[in-house]
């Protein structure tokens, strides 16, 4: 396996999500993504980009370059409610269909009210 297939398999699991799961996030197969996370295949640039983007990680974790998942750098959209998820006004379509999609995941898992 390699430092990629390790991360993405860390990250997936780390989220939650099956193979099938994160395939659909990333508009591929469950299967592509198992070969991704066994080393038998290279996801292109564009594929590299999404998955850093459905993570939040930079694409130089992604590839073993650093060790820090989390770039400091200003470059990294914030979603505080304060300022509004202004960001999806940035977006792309499909940015926001995935925002969209991520957004009623994270509700789903952590709402305040399923403890209560």
């Amino acid at each position: 396996m390699t430092i990629l297939g390790q991360r993405i398999r860390y990250l997936r699991r780390k989220a939650n999500l099956t193979q099938a799961q994160l395939g659909k996030l990333l508009g591929c197969s469950g299967s592509t993504v198992s070969l991704y996370e066994g080393g038998q295949r290279s996801p292109d640039t564009d594929m590299l980009v999404k998955l850093a983007d459905v993570f939040g990680v930079s694409v130089d974790y992604l590839l073993g370059r650093v060790a820090d998942p989390n770039p400091k750098d200003d470059h990294r959209c914030s979603l505080e409610p304060e300022k509004g998820w202004s960001v999806a006004e940035e977006l792309t379509p499909e940015g926001a269909e995935l925002l969209e999609v991520l957004t009623r995941e994270v509700r789903k898992r952590f709402s305040k009210k399923q403890g209560s």
